[in-house]
């Protein structure tokens, strides 16, 4: 619909106005009244024309705008759209080059890759056809004229083994690249024709250079990774003679019973026995040597690595103690508690067995005892057989303790317990206490014994005394080089107890005298 101009509309008013002059003569005060509502009309529609053509305006400026993002838009939908196009040329180009690269004519039963070689049949006969006025074959001599040659026994063809797989895709064809291949064997040594012809062609020694060129960077990485896997190997041998050396003079260390580490070894001339010995195969041993001033953290002579080294060691044992109690069948068990350094109670555990025709008698290990009652201890007792899968209830014969009630009791004890789940477990008073138990009984009933070890008893306990002790220990400083010694406390169930006593009276006795005058 076409909007009418500003001056149309105030003509219309004004026209309409006119013709209401007959209204005027009537009264004059509603033709004033009529004017001004004619004139403020007039100026209600002036006012909504320039806001409808200000709103007309603002239209056009974002029909505009919107245009021009939908060209920019448009245009970048077609930018994006020529890349992808682009991308997928790339692509479909890429793809053709792989496949006529990889793309191999001919048959199956010969070369289908460049890691293979040529396949060169070497057949006694070979088939005949045909050819002339006689029959012709294939002859294996040929595959030493013409390196490149190979033969499919299914097509009865020839094929070179270059151009099949090192010619360029521009090459063009060849009787010795097609599906068929070359078998006019009339021509096959022709000087221009057949194997010396294809041979002399450009493609071909194309193909050939690229093949040799192919052949050295083949020989070069196997030559690198051998290398490299040599390295690899013998730095291998060498960190197994290490470890083996480390480990062979811990054996040694732990079978002499000797201590392996000192106080302090990183200072000093004394490092231990075990650095010692490793310092002294050094002298005589290149790669010890090596391996211990490397600069690298992996000399395996660390006190972390030594316990690991020697739990791995009493492991191998223990496993062999196990091979052998089983294959014996039949064993018997021997426990006793005592406190190590620590003041902490420890079971040692021992096997004994029947094998290889003599009787054999093997530690198997040290447990802590933390609760000291008959429940406890056959409750570890039989937690320890079944952790190294010894089968206590069947083969179980015999178990060996001290005379101790809560060991030995006969309705309560650890040997009634065991016997419950081990019926054949026949219980034994350990032989060595009770000739512990014979010897102080015996002693008991001599006086002039007695009287010597009650005195060497009490003794000990004078000496124990705090103030005593000390000067005790000052005066074998005074007197005697080396560290002082203790004087030994007498227990009836431990008889070399008495021989230490006796011996450490007799090597102290001006010692002995000297405190008991001062005191």
């Amino acid at each position: 619909m076409k909007r009418k101009s500003t001056s149309d509309i105030a003509s219309f008013f004004i026209k309409k106005s006119g013709s209401g002059e007959t209204q005027q003569s009537v009264s004059s005060e509603p033709n004033v009244v009529v004017e001004s509502e004619d004139t403020i009309g007039v100026s209600e529609q002036a006012s909504q024309v320039e806001s409808e053509r200000e709103h007309d305006k603002t239209e056009a400026e974002h029909d505009s705008d919107a245009q021009t993002l939908a060209a920019s838009e448009s245009a970048v939908l077609q930018d994006s759209v020529e890349q992808v196009a682009e991308k997928e040329v790339d692509n479909q180009a890429r793809q053709d080059l792989a496949n006529a690269v990889l793309s191999v004519p001919g048959p199956t039963d010969i070369s289908q890759s460049r890691d293979e070689g040529p396949k060169q049949p070497q057949l006694k006969l070979f088939p005949r056809t045909f050819q002339g006025n006689r029959r012709r074959s294939f002859m294996k001599e040929w595959y030493s004229k013409q390196k490149w040659i190979e033969y499919s026994q299914s097509k009865d063809s020839a094929y070179c083994y270059a151009c099949r797989h090192f010619s360029l895709p521009s090459s063009g064809n060849s009787v010795f690249t097609s599906e068929e291949g070359f078998r006019n064997w009339k021509k096959a040594t022709y000087k221009d024709g057949g194997f010396v012809g294809h041979a002399k062609s450009e493609s071909h020694c194309n193909a050939m250079l690229a093949w040799a060129e192919y052949n050295k960077v083949t020989a070069g990485k196997c030559s690198l990774s051998a290398s490299l896997n040599a390295e690899y190997n013998k730095l291998v041998r060498e960190n197994r003679e290490y470890i083996k050396t480390v480990g062979e003079t811990l054996l040694l260390t732990a079978t002499q019973n000797i201590g392996q580490r000192a106080h302090n070894e990183t200072e000093g001339q004394n490092k231990g026995n075990f650095l010692s010995i490793m310092e002294l195969l050094a002298k005589h041993d290149q790669t010890v040597k090596r391996k211990m001033t490397c600069q690298r953290n992996a000399t395996y002579l660390g006190h972390n690595t030594q316990n690991k080294m020697i739990d791995c060691l009493a492991e191998m044992v223990r496993s062999s103690i196990i091979t052998e109690v089983k294959q014996s069948e039949v064993f018997s068990i021997m426990v006793d508690e005592t406190k190590d350094i620590s003041k902490k109670e420890q079971m040692s555990f021992l096997v004994r067995y029947y094998y290889n025709g003599s009787i054999c008698e093997s530690f198997l290990t040290f447990e802590a005892a933390e609760r000291l009652n008959a429940a406890a201890l056959s409750q570890k007792i039989i937690e320890i057989l079944q952790k190294y899968g010894l089968d206590y209830r069947n083969h179980l014969v015999g178990q060996a303790y001290d005379g101790a009630s809560v060991m030995s009791g006969k309705n309560r004890g650890v040997q009634a317990r065991i016997k419950s789940d081990a019926p054949l477990a026949f219980y034994v008073h350990c032989n060595a206490h009770c000739l512990n138990l014979v010897l102080v009984d015996s002693v008991k009933c001599i006086p002039e014994a007695y009287c010597f070890f009650s005195l060497l008893q009490k003794l000990y306990v004078f000496v124990s005394g705090s103030y005593v002790h000390q000067r005790w220990l000052e005066v074998q400083r005074e007197m005697f080089q080396g560290p002082p010694r203790e004087l030994q406390r007498l227990i009836e169930i431990r008889w070399a107890c008495r021989y230490k006593a006796c011996k450490t009276v007799k090597d102290r006795l001006p010692a002995i005298m000297r405190l008991l005058k001062e005191i």
